[in-house]
């Protein structure tokens, strides 16, 4: 009875261990993940990561993270006590501009997890990230666009009822308005009667 009890709980074990290495495999299939000591030198990193900073495994194992960022963020207040709160044990969630191997702007979405021993002390850290560069460039192209329409064309958005947002500063001086005095107002106030009423 005694020793069916401890096969029991091998058993269950066992496929506890299973189940958290199937979601393992499945996390290190889909997202870019490295380790860290808790003072930022590089322990590992998967073939995703690698392939997103265009680095060998064996030329950042031992390097600090600071490779990954550009020299004015490398230097700040900020930087320094990014890897303070980690130390600390606090979780960061957040885009992040970093650098590849070439020297080239990457982002990341990503999550700084610290990882707590038996003891309750930091032990490391794994960062899970996706590369989000395409579309933050996207956002910045569209960005530009949306600036270069601003600063040549007179431009106006309404809610789904018809009510003024926003306007541009070429709008304002176009039709004589302020924003202040717009804003919440029915698009009928810039239509002749004719227009408004059909």
């Amino acid at each position: 009875m005694f020793n069916k009890a401890i096969k029991q709980t091998l058993a269950e074990a066992l496929q506890k261990l299973q189940a958290a290495e199937a979601r393992a495999v499945a996390v290190d299939r889909s997202t870019a993940t490295i380790e860290f000591k808790p003072d930022g030198t590089i322990i590992g990193a998967n073939e995703n990561l690698l392939t997103t900073m265009g680095y060998r495994l064996e030329e950042i194992v031992g390097q600090h993270h600071r490779i990954f960022c550009f020299p004015d963020y490398q230097a700040s207040a900020d930087y320094r006590k990014f890897w303070q709160r980690l130390a600390g044990g606090e979780y960061i969630r957040e885009r992040f501009l970093r650098r590849n191997k070439q020297g080239l702007e990457v982002w990341l979405e990503a999550s700084y997890n610290p990882i707590r021993g038996a003891d309750g002390r930091v032990e490391g850290v794994l960062k899970l990230a996706t590369d989000i560069t395409t579309q933050v460039i996207r956002e910045q192209e569209q960005s530009s666009m949306v600036q270069a329409i601003s600063r040549s064309m007179a431009a106006i958005s309404f809610n789904l009822k018809g009510e003024v947002l926003d306007a541009n500063e070429n709008f304002e001086q176009a039709m004589g308005y302020r924003l202040d005095e717009i804003r919440g107002k029915h698009h009928r106030m810039f239509c002749t009667r004719g227009e408004a009423g059909s």
